[in-house]
């Protein structure tokens, strides 16, 4: 079997470490180059892929800019990801499906590069960037994109696109950990329903963020602070049970009644709950959905969703209108009558002296 039919089996069986051991025996081949790069790609070594492409050298290879785009993508530097994929539009690239895919690929990196000069507020700067891509924004369309969207900008579902197949493995052990109902697929992104606790594969979509900004969302990025763990009652009963941050919810946790029925369940941040599903003491939903994010004094109270009556019928379903008192409390104008917290809600003393 001639040396590249070889390659080609071990990699569609995934033997990436093979596949780099046969493509060092032709080492000037500039297709056994792209199957070494790639590898070393799904293997989560992306700098080690690009000093293969560079130490290779082929500057008219299509195929090699769009691997080092790809790991240039894997390493978050967007920009530079960017060029790779411009520089592939100047050469000739004679399988228009492999065009269309590197072009989708494009549209995902000028989306993530748009999303984070957004987050430096770099907007003339994002402006320009979302004029590249396939569907630009009009300049209204990207004006109310920029307003909902910010560091702190809590959605129920996130389009996440994963770096690599040991990135999946790692992000999907922390979904099962926290209680996600998964279905896999052959591709890389994924649809994260934070919410109903789903996560399924999918094309991408308007908004497309990295695993490590996914991360950044979920409250789950300050790993050397962040831990897992249970806070009590004084009456030694279960009050919470999940990631915390200096000794307070903070990430994916449950927060429990007294009795032990579930009160709370989803992302958890400094003032409360801020994505997720809030019960009743008789165990019926009371709220789901999302909280908003508050700076100011009070808790964060329902923002987004559904909320229903003690008796399990739907009341309302969409955005809330919230009010601030003299002080900041938060008070819900609409739906009238439902109120930010529950009277009889388990207190949770939090570390900067909020209570949820």
């Amino acid at each position: 079997m001639k040396i590249m039919n070889l390659i080609e089996y071990a990699f569609s069986k995934n033997d990436f470490e093979r596949v780099i051991e046969l493509c060092d025996e032709i080492p000037k081949n500039q297709e056994a180059i792209g199957y070494k790069a790639t590898s070393l790609r799904l293997m989560d070594r992306p700098q080690e892929a690009l000093d293969v492409l560079d130490t290779a050298d082929y500057p008219d290879n299509p195929y090699h800019h769009y691997i080092r785009a790809e790991a240039l993508m894997d390493m978050e530097q967007y920009k530079s990801a960017i060029e790779s994929f411009e520089r592939i539009f100047e050469l000739e690239v004679s399988d228009k499906t492999s065009l269309a895919f590197m072009k989708m690929n494009y549209d995902t990196c000028l989306a993530l590069w748009c999303d984070e000069l957004i987050e430096m507020e770099k907007y003339v700067d994002a402006w320009k960037v979302n004029l590249k891509s396939q569907s630009p924004y009009s300049i209204e369309g990207f004006t109310s994109y920029v307003r909902r969207y910010s560091p702190r900008a809590k959605s129920r579902k996130y389009h996440v696109r994963i770096s690599s197949h040991d990135a999946k493995l790692k992000l999907f052990e922390f979904l099962k950990e926290n209680g996600f109902e998964i279905s896999d697929g052959d591709g890389l992104t994924f649809l994260i329903d934070v919410v109903g606790k789903t996560c399924i594969w999918n094309y991408g979509g308007e908004i497309t963020i990295s695993e490590s900004k996914f991360y950044d969302k979920v409250n789950h990025y300050l790993r050397d602070k962040i831990e897992s763990k249970r806070i009590f009652f004084e009456s030694g009963k279960l009050a919470y049970e999940g990631y915390t941050l200096n000794g307070g919810p903070y990430g994916f946790g449950k927060a429990y009644f007294e009795d032990g029925t579930l009160y709370r369940e989803g992302i958890f941040d400094i003032k409360g709950i801020a994505q997720g599903k809030e019960y009743y003491p008789s165990g019926r939903l009371r709220f789901e959905g999302e909280w908003s994010l508050t700076r100011s004094y009070g808790p964060n109270a329902p923002f987004n969703g559904n909320a229903y009556d003690e008796d399990g019928n739907l009341i309302y379903s969409g955005q809330f209108e919230i009010k601030r008192g003299g002080v900041g409390w938060p008070m819900i104008q609409k739906p009238k009558g439902f109120p930010p917290e529950q009277k009889e809600r388990p207190k949770i003393e939090y570390f900067n002296g909020v209570i949820i």
